[in-house]
């Protein structure tokens, strides 16, 4: 997992892997909880390493992020 910390994932993944909307995920950026890099006007990337972070650092339940793990892994590039 650290060696792919720093790969970029889109919105669409980001929003798959927390199980929220894209207007949740888009409060989060406004609330400064998850970072992510601006591409372009429209395309917006995070960062594996921190949607960890953020999953780590949330109240959801032990649960929910196991199954967020299992969904992260599908958007991990494999070396």
């Amino acid at each position: 997992m650290e060696s792919n910390s720093n790969f970029l994932i889109t919105t669409e993944a980001v929003c798959k892997i927390l199980q929220v909307c894209p207007r949740t995920l888009h409060n989060y950026r406004t609330e400064g909880k998850l970072e992510y890099y601006k591409l372009s006007r429209k395309k917006i990337m995070y960062r594996v390493g921190d949607v960890v972070k953020f999953v780590k650092k949330s109240s959801c339940s032990s649960i929910r992020k196991d199954m967020v793990n299992t969904l992260l892994e599908k958007y991990i590039v494999r070396e």
